[in-house]
């Protein structure tokens, strides 16, 4: 390669791999007039409630109360009690004594709990029921680390990893909206009725007879997401005459809306302008982080089988934040412990390895950099700590596999092979072991990812992204950049740190 070439290419990538830097770990900064704000990719990467926290609700069925809402109960009967006193006129509040009965942590009404019966059987069935719906919601989500478990077994508590905040006040809307949405009951309606109409008019029920599953998809018009309907042939057919109907009986300039419901709860709404006859219909407009989609795409797949619906009534749900499982520091933490590490491993590559350390430091950062582009663009991924000890892990992988093939290069050398020749027979000799090791490692957490669920999915998915990222970087890029490199120096046995008893120039 000529000196010329060699020095085109070097600028073009080291400007390239400066860019992508800057990119992915600049501090914010105003852009448009102050308008916004520009957000490093580094920060688009989602964490797992593990390192920065998450929310928490508790789902209360019907006839179910907290102590703490028990004894507020207790305070203000006992309020009211004082007052009629002083009035003499009588109060409208009833003892909450003789309405509930304490069940463990909780408060059961009367109605479905005495100490001499228990719990009765009705009530146990259905909420057995509404737990397996709920939580099968949140599993759909496919959160990296989540939790689904009873409360002094007839609450039903629930954590999840922070959501994206679409609000941007703080207060995360699309949280909210989550643990709000999995406490619906009831089927699926499809109605031509807002809201505000007590008595809806159903136009189609939606179950597996119509609907074979909902699916998150893109904003077909624009920019957020959408949630996707997928039909069966029956329901197409029925979908295309509901639509042609609503579409027919709107007035003129004006758009007929159709309404879709769980049980009493609307999860969203379409504008309908004529006859929708295909397989798939995608209802947008109100999404606009993927988890709110996903959210409503989950409740509509708990309740096509009318076996899991149930019609057990949950209070609205309130949610409360959560520090980091594993420490308010942890994230930070790990970031500066593998910071120094990597910093560590550059200088010794390039003390020991001169002209192939650097090329080494530029697959390497090619490998960070594309890891980094994948966790962030990628939907859906989250970064646990199980996530940090694959990263670590691969990285290891990749510089390993560097050293072992300088370390040939070097034993070719020694030989009596020119400098050219040793590169070509290193890299020759270590070209089946790096792709044995990585098609292997590849396998292994592909195979882990498709069994697998929550934590360890995660740790599978991060750990094959980074295979591919370092068997990349392993065999093309760095060993490119010690081809590109090696084309400048005049003593290329010196710039790669080799010595001979008798100097040449090659």
């Amino acid at each position: 390669m000529g000196k010329k070439k060699s020095v085109v290419l070097i600028v073009l990538f080291t400007l390239a791999l400066a860019a992508l830097l800057f990119l992915c770990f600049a501090p914010a900064f105003p852009v448009q007039d102050g308008i916004g704000s520009y957000r490093s990719m580094i920060k688009w990467v989602k964490q797992g409630s593990d390192l920065d926290g998450g929310y928490y609700s508790v789902y209360y069925p019907e006839g179910v109360i907290s102590k703490e809402e028990y004894e507020t109960l207790v305070v203000e009967y006992a309020y009211a009690q004082e007052e009629a006193e002083e009035t003499g006129e009588p109060s409208d509040l009833e003892d909450p004594a003789a309405n509930y009965k304490a069940y463990k942590g909780l408060y059961l009404s009367t109605d479905i709990y005495s100490e001499e019966t228990g719990v009765s059987q009705s009530f146990q069935d259905e909420f057995a029921k509404a737990f397996r719906a709920v939580r099968a919601r949140y599993e759909d989500m496919g959160y990296s680390d989540y939790s689904v478990r009873l409360q002094d077994d007839y609450a039903i508590r629930v954590e999840i990893p922070k959501p994206e905040d679409d609000a941007g006040t703080g207060v995360n809307a699309t949280a909210q909206s989550i643990f709000e949405t999995f406490a619906s009951s009831g089927g699926l309606i499809f109605s031509d009725s807002d809201s505000t109409v007590a008595s809806k008019n159903v136009l189609m029920e939606g179950t597996s007879r119509y609907i074979e599953r909902a699916s998150v998809g893109n904003n077909p018009s624009g920019s957020g997401y959408a949630v996707v309907l997928h039909f069966t042939k029956e329901g197409r057919q029925r979908f295309a005459e509901i639509t042609a109907e609503l579409a027919s009986s709107a007035s003129d300039g004006s758009t007929a809306t159709l309404y879709v419901y769980v049980g009493d709860d609307q999860l969203m709404g379409a504008g309908v302008e004529g006859e929708l006859n295909q397989d798939t219909v995608s209802i947008s407009g109100q999404y606009t982080t993927r988890e709110s989609a996903a959210a409503d795409a989950a409740v509509i797949n708990s309740v096509l089988d009318e076996d899991d619906v149930f019609d057990l009534k949950f209070e609205a749900p309130e949610y409360y934040s959560m520090t980091p499982t594993s420490g308010d520091y942890t994230a930070l933490a790990a970031a500066i412990a593998f910071g120094v590490l990597v910093l560590g491993m550059l200088v010794f590559s390039l003390v020991k390895y001169k002209g192939m350390g650097l090329a080494h430091l530029y697959g390497f950062l090619t490998f960070i950099l594309a890891l980094i582009l994948c966790l962030a663009l990628i939907p859906g991924i989250e970064v646990t700590t199980g996530g940090i000890l694959a990263i670590t892990l691969v990285s290891a992988i990749m510089v390993s596999c560097n050293y072992f093939a300088f370390g040939n290069i070097k034993k070719e050398f020694a030989t009596g092979k020119t400098l050219t020749a040793s590169v070509k027979a290193g890299y020759k000799k270590s070209m089946a072991f790096t792709i044995d090791v990585h098609i292997i490692l590849f396998l292994a957490s592909l195979a882990m990812y498709l069994i697998a669920t929550g934590t360890v999915k995660f740790l599978a998915l991060i750990f094959t992204l980074g295979i591919v990222a370092s068997a990349a970087c392993t065999l093309a890029v760095t060993r490119f950049c010690l081809y590109v490199f090696m084309a400048q120096p005049k003593n290329k046995i010196a710039f790669v740190g080799f010595k001979r008893e008798e100097t040449e120039d090659e």
